[in-house]
């Protein structure tokens, strides 16, 4: 039986990941531009929707992205700049579930770029008291752990341990966690969902972004 939460947005803080190496892309991927927009703004668009107070952007080099003050967005370092943890997105996580105020953390990579608001409304539908975190399915059936809300309680001291052991795999996360698997097909019906979950990490990804987006 799922015992929902009220499904208000203050109880949810938004985290863009952002800290990525970027070695195959040559270039700070957050900075990247498709549809008018660089990577890192369209994510904490499509966070925003379901979040209580500003966008956190954890990492990377963004000492320009603070002039950017018609976006409300706060800038926080990857807890590997400043403790010498490796390069790794659960690190990111482990960033963002120790700086959250709220219960539950919605992430979302900046290398996913037509993650869509309503995209996160759905996923936040499925917050309940007994569920450590909502994890979408992509038409290949693969889970994607960095578009995704975690409990923050629930997940840290997991995510803490994993860090320090040196288990860096997202998807081991979620496979410890109790997770709920949203299957594509329950997001489908969204506009730009064949879309959603594709994930630039090279040049050539990145001129197919843009393809897709038209420009």
């Amino acid at each position: 039986m799922i015992n929902p939460v009220d499904n208000e947005n203050e109880d949810i803080q938004g985290f863009v990941l952002a800290g990525g190496a970027s070695s195959r892309m040559g270039q700070d991927k957050a900075h990247l531009r498709v549809g008018g927009k660089q990577f890192f703004e369209r994510a904490v668009t499509a966070l925003s929707p379901i979040c209580h107070g500003p966008v956190s952007v954890v990492g990377g080099n963004h000492p320009d992205m603070a002039s950017k003050t018609y976006l409300d967005i706060e800038f926080i370092p990857d807890f590997r700049e400043i403790c010498q943890l490796p390069q790794a997105p659960i690190v990111g996580l482990y960033t963002a579930l120790t700086y959250a105020k709220t219960p539950w953390v919605a992430i979302l990579a900046c290398d996913l770029p037509f993650v869509t608001g309503d995209l996160m409304i759905r996923l936040a539908g499925y917050r309940s008291n007994d569920i450590d975190v909502i994890v979408p399915l992509q038409s290949d059936g693969n889970s994607q752990p960095l578009c995704a809300i975690y409990h923050r309680d629930r997940c840290l001291q997991v995510v803490k341990e994993m860090v320090e052991n040196g288990e860096l795999k997202m998807r081991t996360v979620v496979s410890i966690l109790h997770s709920r698997f949203v299957s594509f097909d329950k997001l489908a019906d969204l506009s730009g969902s064949a879309s959603f979950f594709f994930n630039v990490n090279n040049p050539e990804d990145h001129k197919s972004a843009v393809k897709i987006a038209g420009d």
